[in-house]
């Protein structure tokens, strides 16, 4: 996913509240963001995102407050998942669960699942 598809799609959602852009690399063959998103609820997402022609590293932070919440990651350091690199830490677990690989979207969408849920 390019930087200006993320881009596309928190602009289009109407959880975001605001989205800063903390770093952005647009310039090929790599691109990068960091960015922290106000989303509605009171939630925040720390989004740090990196690709190239050959790789995509991703962070994608949930937290309330000062709770954290979920992170989606693809760091390749638990490589007894099932979904390795691919992973989830919810809460304060000290391990991580199995999860598919994720886009902006995908975690979009998980929030608005649990505003609906009023979690």
């Amino acid at each position: 996913m390019t930087i200006n598809n993320i881009f596309s799609v928190l602009s289009s959602s109407d959880l975001v509240l605001e989205f800063k852009v903390i770093k952005a690399i647009v310039e090929p063959p790599v691109q990068a963001l960091k960015a922290t998103v106000t989303l509605k609820g009171g939630y925040t997402l720390q989004v740090n995102e990196s690709s190239g022609s050959d790789f995509r590293r991703y962070s994608y932070h949930l937290q309330k407050g000062n709770e954290m919440i979920k992170r989606w990651d693809n760091s390749p350091h638990w490589k007894g998942l099932k979904t390795f690199p691919y992973h989830v830490h919810i809460g304060d677990e000290a391990e991580p669960k199995e999860s598919p690989e994720v886009f902006i979207g995908d975690i979009l969408r998980e929030v608005e699942k649990m505003l609906n849920l009023n979690l």
